[in-house]
């Protein structure tokens, strides 16, 4: 075995002395650029993921204002600035005296109200049963006097002139017996039978009844012409004025119950009001007491008060919405944050995102893309550079040590590529919408037009225009 050993180690030197020479004689321009300016397309592994920075918040907050109108809200006790609260948990109470003395006053204008409307629906029905008895004896007399007027006309009145009738019949019927008696007597005394003093009577009889008659016929005649016309007339206008009477009693009537209704209404309006005044008050009373409307994180507010920016605090007065407290719902959280315009294309939603809170390295928290911004916008007041979509990250499950405002950096794994053709992202250029690589081939870098695919910081996905193996240049090769 020793004695070809040294044979072979002869052959072996010159050959690689050969070969060395070879290279170094026919690829000049390859050595020149071997030092990191060339690589190889190649099958490999890599990832396609967009990073990006944000702010973590809760996924459902509420800020906590005064609802008492004007500026009486006084408060007189604030929960601790960083307490957890459940849902109904009293977060703030304003100085209730002021509302409750506004409500006792409404409710003493209600009672005084009330009673007001109770005597005012008395009057009312006072007046409706005060109008029907006044108008039924309007009725009544009017009734009287058309039964007055019915029996003159067809009662007394014809009745008086039968009376005075028969006065006037009976005084002329014994006036023409007594004729023909005085004329009998005449007659006998011129036969010689004279009786004086049957004559003489007889001649007063005549006398007496003739006055009678004369007096019977007056009495009828005027009756007749004059006091039964009159006593019509005037019982017709008692008919006339009652019933004009009863027209104005009607008339009061409803005047007065319409005078007493309109007052009740107006009493009822009154009260109507204060009623309503009575309920916002008891409404202002409530707001006194502002309690949580979920469970969550009290966060202080700050703002500018009494000339300096500081946090509420019990005995500061407050105003309608001003805010006092910061209501964060801690257990869904979401980071907030940009993407850049040229990375939107490899995010989708629901995509799984590893979370790096900077409070807390050590720990990875999981979470998805739950939301892409429809706008793009300019960071600050830029009007030019690139453009970025808001995105938002929903952590998975909840955890108590987050809190709103910490810092995240999110990485969103959009592709995890296998054995795929693909070159440094330095070997692919771009002219215009075009992109090539600088291909080493027949001992120099030719344009080679490529057809590129996915892509991250590193390496980029060829789809066409190299195949595996062949040699790039990372660096634009200088012009010969």
């Amino acid at each position: 075995m020793k004695k070809y050993k040294r044979p072979l180690l002869l052959i072996a030197i010159p050959t690689c002395c050969i070969l060395v020479a070879f290279f170094f004689l026919f690829q000049p321009e390859v050595v020149s650029r071997e030092k990191n300016s060339i690589s190889q397309a190649i099958l490999r592994d890599f990832q396609i993921s967009v990073q990006t920075v944000g702010v973590i918040h809760a996924a459902k907050s509420h800020m906590i204002s005064s609802q008492v109108k004007g500026n009486e809200g006084k408060i007189i006790y604030l929960i601790g600035d960083g307490e957890h609260v459940a849902q109904g948990d009293i977060l703030v109470r304003l100085d209730p005296s002021p509302f409750e003395e506004e409500v006792e006053r409404q409710k003493s204008q209600v009672d005084s109200l009330n009673a007001a409307v109770e005597a005012a629906l008395q009057l009312t029905e006072w007046e409706k049963n005060e109008a029907k008895q006044i108008i039924t004896t309007a009725e009544y007399t009017l009734k009287v006097a058309k039964l007055d007027l019915e029996r003159l006309i067809n009662g007394d009145g014809p009745l008086k002139l039968t009376q005075y009738t028969d006065d006037m019949d009976k005084a002329g019927g014994e006036l023409k017996k007594f004729k023909a008696y005085a004329t009998d007597l005449k007659a006998l005394k011129q036969k010689g039978f004279d009786n004086p003093a049957e004559i003489i009577q007889a001649e007063e009889k005549v006398a007496q009844y003739n006055d009678q008659f004369i007096a019977a016929k007056r009495r009828y005649e005027s009756f007749e012409k004059y006091v039964l016309p009159s006593m019509i007339e005037s019982a017709r206008a008692k008919v006339q004025n009652s019933e004009l009477s009863l027209q104005q009693t009607k008339q009061a009537s409803v005047h007065k119950i319409a005078k007493a209704h309109a007052t009740l209404q107006q009493v009822k309006g009154k009260l109507r009001s204060v009623e309503t005044a009575l309920k916002q008050a008891h409404k202002q009373l409530e707001k006194t007491i502002i309690s949580a409307p979920f469970p969550g994180l009290v966060i202080h507010y700050e703002t500018y008060r009494d000339g300096q920016m500081r946090k509420p605090r019990e005995g500061d007065t407050v105003i309608m919405n001003q805010p006092l407290l910061y209501l964060p719902d801690i257990s869904q959280m979401v980071i907030k944050g940009d993407v850049r315009e040229v990375d939107l294309h490899k995010l989708a939603l629901g995509l799984k995102a590893s979370i790096l809170v900077e409070a807390y390295p050590e720990k990875e928290f999981q979470g998805n893309l739950s939301f892409i911004g429809a706008l793009a916008t300019r960071r600050g007041n830029q009007m030019r550079g690139e453009k970025y979509f808001q995105v938002t990250f929903t952590l998975n499950g909840g955890d108590k040590r987050l809190r709103p405002g910490m810092t995240a950096r999110v990485i969103v794994l959009s592709a995890d590529l296998k054995q795929v053709l693909s070159v440094p992202s330095a070997a692919v250029f771009h002219d215009g919408e075009h992109s090539f690589c600088y291909q080493y081939k027949n001992k120099t870098f030719h344009k080679a037009p490529v057809k590129i695919g996915r892509q991250n910081e590193d390496f980029i996905e060829i789809v066409e225009g190299l195949d595996k193996g062949d040699t790039v240049s990372l660096v634009e090769p200088e012009q010969s």
